[in-house]
């Protein structure tokens, strides 16, 4: 009885089933190799059409250059559309709230002797109110023909009178009334402002228009605020009368001194001619009784 021989079966089963394995990786290795090769062919034409995009969008413009400075000094001048109208030429004068006790008593020569003269009842008139004509006051008649010169005043008692037309059917005109503003009112009816309300012919100007006055523009007014100490800045209203026609303005200056601090004459209130005066419409503004420069304006 022959020895068994070794198995030889298994060997060739191994090695016949490592090499069906190698053969199995090579292919799964391969075909792993070719879809990530036509996944990257695949994607190569996106990323080509979106770069060819990319290239193809117009860039951005490039900013506006800085304006120069001419074009910065014409867009700070005033156009045709905020520039004021021009009106005309005016001839302006002034007048002011006269008070009793400036009036001076007239000297009187006696025995060549200056004395103050007594007021004697022939040198007094009576002051009426025009709806009722009772008597306001008796006052001098030079006090009384400054009065209805000026328009407003001040009796020594501290009553402001205006005068009230030129004519009244009481026993002597003209005739007045007592206002409570400080100042008197003005023929428009509103509060007399020092230095902002000016008397016009209505024919030429028309009553309450706000006024341009270049002549006023940056002159200190005398007095304390809040009626003085301020510079002008030119704007004024026409909301007064004087009984006088044509180019005229009078600028309502509140006291005496104030007018002689402005005119510097005492025996004249006319202060310039031939002055020019514009629509202030576009570049003044009135707020309740406040007339001045509007915000911003040039």
């Amino acid at each position: 009885m022959s020895e068994p021989q070794p198995d030889r079966i298994c060997a060739p089963a191994l090695g016949l089933d490592l090499f069906e394995i190698v053969r199995a990786g090579a292919r799964y290795v391969a075909d792993l190799v070719s879809r990530i090769i036509n996944g990257i062919k695949g994607i190569a034409p996106m990323i080509l059409a979106i770069g060819c995009e990319s290239a193809s969008t117009p860039s951005p413009p490039p900013p506006p250059a800085p304006p120069s400075a001419s074009e910065l000094v014409s867009r700070l001048e005033p156009t045709p559309e905020t520039e004021p109208a021009a009106i005309g030429h005016f001839t302006i004068t002034f007048y002011y709230m006269i008070g009793e006790d400036e009036i001076p008593a007239k000297p009187a020569a006696n025995d060549n002797t200056t004395e103050l003269a007594s007021v004697t009842p022939g040198d007094l008139v009576t002051l009426y109110e025009p709806d009722t004509c009772q008597p306001i006051s008796d006052v001098t008649r030079d006090f009384a023909s400054q009065l209805a010169l000026q328009g407003t005043g001040k009796l020594r008692d501290g009553r402001v009178l205006n005068i009230w037309g030129p004519h009244c059917k009481c026993e002597h005109s003209p005739c007045f009334k007592v206002t409570s503003n400080q100042w008197g009112n003005a023929g428009t009816g509103r509060p007399l402002q020092p230095f902002r309300t000016v008397a016009v012919d209505p024919k030429v100007v028309k009553l309450g228009s706000l006024l341009y006055v270049p002549l006023l523009e940056g002159r200190r007014m005398p007095g304390r605020e809040p009626w003085g100490g301020y510079v002008h800045d030119g704007c004024v209203v026409a909301d007064d009368t004087g009984g006088f026609a044509g180019n005229k303005i009078d600028l309502f200056v509140g006291r005496k001194a104030y007018f002689l601090g402005l005119s510097g004459s005492q025996t004249s209130h006319a202060w310039a001619k031939h002055v020019p005066v514009f629509d202030g419409s576009k570049i003044c503004e009135r707020k309740g009784r406040k007339v001045g420069r509007k915000s911003g304006a040039i």
